[in-house]
């Protein structure tokens, strides 16, 4: 009996082993696969009328007609090669994803519109890349009364109104959601990004850039600020105390930003899979123990195939991925499945995806690109900064977070004031970029000249309409 029970045990943490290998060499892929120093953006949109900011659904209105954002996506089919459709329980498919070489477009949970950019050296392409999305999406979207903001948050809805598009995956997750936090909803919903990611050339080099990009988070977070509504209530007027802005608006314990709101809703959606990945900062991090600490993890949903080969989204009732695929090996497939179920501040897939960022006006998007760009692939600014944080956990990290939303510029991270901090870093940055890209820091260094962030200026400052 007893040497049954220990050749069972021996079998699944050998299972538990190939599991982590699987996902420890697939981010060790990265190594030999990405381009050295480039750089890659994801940035997302909200579609929403002229004028008043309403929201545009995934579907058409059926009383009005007016076009939904799968129409919008129809219609900017002919210029790209690839097509991403998602299966409905009807039968039918519903287009969900557009893709070509130097680009791709999904779709978030509440219709958020994302342009990825495939890595490129020079944040001139990165430039020119996006710049040919926009000259295809902004004519189409002018014909129908509607624009393309970048806006870390919904500038007109509450995020309870915004319903989810057809897609499995978004269906599951809210539902996982609703148990872990009390933002799931809004940050599904009404939360938009920039995403910059980066290469590294070993195991100790992704770690060192994973754990200077942690430390780094709160402040990148507050300088790309970029949220001034938050659930249709200006932030700046409930940071001024001006008298019935409180910001619970009928949704009840919804705390009051005083400023990043969308890192706040994202603080409180699933301490398991948001914030500071664990055992970051202990000692012997890696490839290894982060496969561990997501297999570890809730695994949420499955894909499975069903009788007749559809792939179909199971949900796993609060197991363990570890558990879920007890029974089989895991390819690419699954490992990218449970890899994307995870949304720390920075996340490892093939590269480090550093996602702390709003999302921002085209010009304050490249500057971003730049400042990540100058520090990280600068050995001598990478050292630095690695020295001067060393002791930082995933404690301080949120200490940062809290200090950066109550006193702003008037705060202390990690024992020095913000203006030094952010002062240093651009000027890191400055040193270590060649001239062309060094001109695209220009709209971040105005802003921490001026010790002011994009959602100072309140809701109607410039969102980048028109990139």
């Amino acid at each position: 009996m007893g040497h049954h029970h220990d050749s069972g045990g021996a079998d699944a943490a050998a299972r538990q082993r190939q599991q982590a290998s699987a996902i420890s060499d697939y981010i060790a892929c990265g190594i030999e696969h990405g381009c050295g120093a480039c750089v890659g953006l994801e940035l997302e949109h909200f579609i929403v009328r002229v004028g008043d900011h309403a929201h545009v659904p995934y579907l058409d209105d059926p009383v009005t007609g007016a076009l939904g954002v799968g129409s919008i996506l129809e219609r900017l089919a002919p210029f790209y090669t690839e097509k991403v459709y998602e299966p409905q329980d009807d039968g039918s498919r519903r287009l969900i994803g557009l893709a070509r070489d130097d680009a791709s477009l999904t779709l978030e949970p509440g219709a958020q519109l994302e342009v990825s950019i495939s890595p490129l050296w020079k944040v001139a392409d990165v430039e020119a890349v996006y710049r040919a999305f926009r000259s295809e999406l902004d004519p189409l979207l002018d014909g129908l009364g509607y624009e393309a903001l970048a806006l870390g948050y919904h500038p007109s809805a509450r995020a309870e109104d915004v319903p989810l598009i057809p897609k499995e995956r978004y269906r599951l997750m809210d539902r996982h959601f609703r148990e872990t936090g009390r933002h799931g909803a809004c940050m599904m919903r009404a939360t938009a990004a920039t995403q910059v990611s980066i290469d590294y050339s070993s195991e100790e080099d992704a770690v060192r850039k994973f754990r200077v990009a942690n430390a780094l988070g709160p402040l990148f977070a507050f300088v790309t600020d970029n949220s001034p509504v938050f659930e249709g209530t200006p932030v700046a007027a409930a940071r001024r105390g001006v008298p019935g802005a409180d910001m619970q608006g009928g949704v009840p314990g919804l705390p009051v930003p005083e400023r990043m709101a969308r890192t706040a809703v994202w603080d409180d959606v699933d301490a398991g899979r948001s914030m500071t990945a664990p055992g970051t900062f202990e000692e012997g991090f890696g490839f290894t123990a982060y496969a561990k600490a997501v297999l570890d993890a809730e695994a949420v949903f499955t894909v499975e195939e069903d009788g007749t080969g559809a792939a179909r989204g199971v949900a796993q009732e609060g197991r363990s991925f570890t558990a879920a695929f007890a029974d089989r090996q895991l390819g690419r497939k699954e490992v990218e499945h449970i890899l994307s179920l995870f949304f720390f501040d920075v996340r490892f897939k093939t590269y480090i995806e550093i996602r702390v960022a709003d999302s921002l006006p085209l010009e304050h998007a490249l500057a971003f690109v730049a400042l990540v760009k100058g520090l990280f692939y600068s050995e001598e600014a990478l050292g630095m900064l690695d020295a001067r944080l060393a002791g930082t956990d995933a404690a301080a990290i949120a200490e940062a977070k809290a200090a950066l939303r109550a006193k702003g510029y008037g705060a202390e991270v990690y024992g020095r004031p913000v203006p030094e901090w952010l002062d240093e870093l651009l000027g890191m940055a400055q040193v270590s970029l060649r001239r062309a890209d060094r001109a695209y820091l220009e709209p971040l260094a105005r802003l921490v000249a001026a010790r002011t962030t994009l959602v100072d200026a309140g809701p109607e400052a410039p969102s980048g309409s028109r990139g």
